[in-house]
């Protein structure tokens, strides 16, 4: 009864639109064909992502790890993606809620931080910089919020998952032909920061020996398996190694991956790296020799910005100094900071450090009870019902809160993703009602 409408008025919207648009790509057409083709592919697209939200969801989780090769085409493709995400979740509330399930913990806890943040910026404002911390916030929060909404409403995190693993592993393949190629020292390719496609790729890894249980074609994910974790190893990204061997201790302790797959898949693995060792020995030796080379004064570096965010932090113990603060002040309260370098020293390389010295303890809590709510969920699903998602859910946040002490992440998307997953796997699980395995 109260869909007819809401129905009614979407039609009556889309003739409308139609009878304005038509005249306008005529003459498109007659003056510059080729423009008009590509708007009218574009405007295909828009309105295909805004009326199917699933699609706009995927779209959004997909091409994240593509963030760099996309800035050549429009910077604002991933805001404007997200946008569209937003946008067609306004569309389909409009036509009443996603579902009937309650508050979600985790969702909770991100409107309490989005308080936090605000509190903050009243607290002390900085400038243009405040203004773009808060919109990167905003964006990811949005899509936690979202994705949460979505998968609740019928979209199987299953395949989320998926397309995260599969993007993730043509993302690997892109930054290790770029490496072969001597694009790059380091394998880094999609994300131009080797650190941050390591994030992303360590986020993958364990979502993939989770979706091979239940494929008709296990060999693609122990395949995209073996591509990501060379990925990885070509990053030489410390904190991603020390995350990854978090995430190979917590997969074989909670049973998700069996001693015997473990070994096999090590094996191989080892082979494969062999193999690039063999065929590229010069190129991998000066990748080592040049990480040898800074890796002291990145030690000493990350000394120092760890420093400056503690003593950020203990100035304003609540609510920090504001959002997008260590940027801009964090020199102010570093005993030194080398003068020789090449690169801007602009984040703290310590999400949680960083956090605190913008947002203050209060909002360092919030911050880690969204991903320990998120946590609580997948655990409590996989505890129900032995679904491995649930189980590799876990595993992944493990891995990446442990790389987060050694990189700033909050403002990329795997642990805003992590956490919907965990939110829309708890609210599975408290229903009592196993999911099954989505098929391919």
């Amino acid at each position: 009864m109260t869909t007819a409408p809401a129905t009614r008025t979407s039609s009556r919207g889309l003739v409308l639109g139609a009878l304005v648009a038509a005249p306008v790509l005529g003459l498109l057409a007659g003056f510059a064909p080729m423009a008009a083709l590509v708007g009218v592919m574009a405007l295909v697209v828009v309105v295909a992502l805004l009326l199917r939200i699933e699609w706009a969801a995927l779209a959004v989780v997909g091409t994240a790890v593509f963030e760099d090769y996309l800035v050549p085409v429009d910077p604002r493709v991933m805001k404007g993606l997200a946008l569209l995400l937003v946008g067609a979740w306004l569309l389909r509330r409009c036509l009443g809620r996603l579902h009937d399930g309650g508050r979600n913990p985790v969702l909770v806890c991100a409107l309490a931080f989005v308080a936090v943040l605000l509190a903050a910026t009243a607290l002390h404002t900085n400038g243009q910089a405040s203004i773009d911390v808060l919109l990167r916030y905003a964006g990811f929060l949005a899509v936690l919020a979202v994705l949460t909404d979505v998968m609740r409403a019928g979209l199987p995190p299953a395949r989320v998952a998926r397309v995260y693993v599969l993007s993730c592993a043509v993302a690997s393949a892109c930054g290790i032909a770029e490496y072969i190629m001597g694009e790059d020292r380091r394998v880094g390719g999609p994300i131009g920061d080797p650190n941050d496609l390591a994030f992303f790729l360590l986020a993958g890894l364990p979502l993939a020996f989770a979706l091979r249980g239940s494929a008709r074609r296990p060999w693609v994910y122990d395949l995209a398996a073996g591509v990501i974790l060379l990925a990885v190893l070509g990053t030489l990204s410390r904190g991603a190694l020390l995350g990854l061997a978090v995430v190979a201790v917590a997969a074989l302790l909670m049973g998700l991956v069996r001693w015997k797959v473990a070994l096999g898949f090590g094996a191989l693995s080892v082979v494969a790296l062999l193999v690039v060792l063999t065929a590229f020995p010069q190129l991998i030796e000066t990748s080592l020799s040049q990480k040898e080379h800074v890796a002291g004064q990145n030690v000493s570096e990350r000394l120092d910005l760890w420093q400056s965010a503690g003593r950020m932090t203990l100035e304003n113990p609540v609510l920090g100094l504001g959002p997008g603060s260590f940027s801009q002040q964090h020199r102010d309260f570093a005993d030194s900071l080398p003068l020789n370098i090449n690169h801007t020293l602009d984040v703290a390389h310590n999400t949680y450090l960083e956090v605190s010295s913008e947002t203050g303890l209060l909002g360092l809590v919030v911050f880690l009870a969204i991903l320990v709510t998120a946590y609580l969920g997948a655990w409590s699903h996989w505890r129900r019902t032995r679904d491995p998602l649930g189980g590799a859910v876990c595993v992944a946040l493990l891995g990446t809160a442990v790389a987060a002490a050694f990189v700033t992440e909050q403002y990329f998307l795997p642990l805003w993703l992590l956490a919907a997953l965990g939110a829309a796997l708890g609210a599975t699980g408290a229903t009592g009602v196993p999911a099954a395995p989505e098929q391919e």
